[in-house]
Order: C-alpha cells, then structure tokens, then sequence
C-alpha cells in the first residue's frame, strides 16, 4: 500500500501527532475517540488533526466507528502487530505448543517477551479452568518484576542491563503492585538455581500462583518466556511437577524446531 502523503510530508512532528493519536483512540477502548476527545488531550490544531485523521484512515490505521463522529483502531494495525508479536517466529512456534498444555492441564499458558522495561504478551491459552492475570489479553503489558514470565526475562540479561530495568521500574512496581526489587531479586536467585521461575506475590490476584520457563537462544540470551497461571488451590506438588516437565519439554522442542527452521533459510 502507497504511504499517504498526508501523513509524512511534515516530518518528523507530524509522525509523532500520528502515533499520539492512535494512542488517543486505543485509551477509548470499544467506544473509540471522537474529534473532541482528540483536541482535548492533543496540542496540534483542528485543521492539522483532520488532515491526519484522513490520512490514517486511509492507510487503515483508523476507521469509522458505527457511532456518528467517533473513530477506532483500524484493521491495518492488526496486520502489523501479528508480525511484531511474532519476532522470531515465536509466536507460530509457540501459539500450538501453548494450546496442547493449556488442554492438557487445564491452566492458562502465556507466551511472554521483553519489550523495552515491559514483558508483553505474546499469546495466550486457556485451559478448562482459566483464570485471571495480570495482562487482559494478548498484547497486555507489565512493567518487569511483575509476574513470573518477568523473573524469567530478567533473570538472564546482563547484571548491569538487569539493574537499570529494576531502578527504572521500582517506583511503579511498588506503588501499584507492592512489590519490592529485593523480592524480584531473591526470585531471580531461585531461577537462576531451579530453572523456573515463581514470581514475587504482591498486592493483586493473591489467589493465584504461577511458573515460567525462559525461552533462551544459542548465547543464553532471553528470547522470551513461557508462563503458566493457575488457582493456588491446583498446585499441588504432583500437579506443579507434570506442568513444569510439559513447559520445559515444548520449550525445548520449540527451541530445536526454530533452530531447524533457521538452517532450513
């Protein structure tokens, strides 16, 4: 598809007023934004957002809502965020492997990778008895440090990378999810040891438990995490066992099949 002019030919500036308005119009959810909502919380002029509005949709970044004079998300976006979620080609390779756990054990799988001082999420399976999370859906973001699929993120960046991630997030982390970065710490320890991950149990969804394992490439590098949720009610210690050799032996297929898949290019 040919880039609208309309949408670059001021530049950078204009660029940012572009992407400051698809956030505008994701914060409205289902509902969407209208023009008010656009001037209300940008700084650009009437004249400047309806020239952009007109070129994103066009280029399929927007689109009209069924209610008069508001605009959602366009299906342009979900073309590009199947390829961003699938760096590597992990989301393919993981998206079956988490359905069959999810089937068998009955638990909710996630596919989870680092995204800056975030983990988003990356897929996710629900078992027959599914349960809540920390994300909503696939695409959710959690600062790192919280949940289990974060210690195993973390766990196997550089000391200095992992530290300046943590100082970034410290405020947060403990302000909204009373998490402390000494308990991240101890469970990066535990990790490092055991091979999976538990999480740090803060403040929200106290009754739920949950184990990662880390998705690591040929340096040990983290190329993301795989993470089970489920009621503490269903860890049991024969139970936590058989979810934990399931993730490790889809991991490690999952981890050949890409290897084979690059020799194959």
């Amino acid at each position: 598809m040919p880039v609208n002019e309309s949408i670059t030919s001021s530049g950078p500036t204009t660029l940012v007023h572009a992407m400051q308005i698809l956030q505008v119009t994701a914060r409205g959810g289902h509902r969407g934004a209208s023009v008010d909502d656009y001037l209300n919380e940008l700084s650009f002029s009437r004249p400047t957002l309806y020239r952009l509005l007109k070129g994103l949709k066009q280029q399929g970044f927007l689109r009209s809502s069924p209610i008069r004079g508001r605009y959602l998300l366009g299906y342009e976006l979900l073309v590009l965020g199947a390829q961003a979620g699938n760096g590597a080609g992990l989301r393919d390779l993981a998206r079956p492997r988490l359905l069959t756990l999810a089937q068998r054990w009955g638990d909710s799988f996630y596919l989870f990778a680092r995204d800056g001082v975030n983990a988003v999420c990356l897929e996710v399976q629900n078992g027959a008895y599914p349960v809540g999370s920390f994300v909503r859906a696939t695409g959710g973001r959690l600062p790192l440090g919280v949940g289990q699929a974060s210690i195993a993120l973390l766990a196997y960046l550089g000391a200095d990378e992992r530290s300046e991630i943590l100082n970034h997030n410290a405020e947060r982390l403990i302000d909204e999810y009373s998490i402390a970065i000494a308990d991240i710490e101890a469970e990066i320890a535990h990790q490092l040891k055991h091979g999976y991950a538990r999480g740090v149990e803060g403040s929200l969804l106290p009754e739920y438990s949950g184990l990662a394992i880390p998705i690591l490439d040929h340096s040990g590098h983290p190329l993301g995490a795989m993470s089970c949720s489920m009621l503490k009610s269903r860890m049991t210690k024969r139970h936590k066992l058989d979810v934990l050799q399931g993730m490790q032996e889809e991991v490690a297929a999952m981890v050949n099949q890409a290897h084979g898949l690059l020799y194959l290019d």
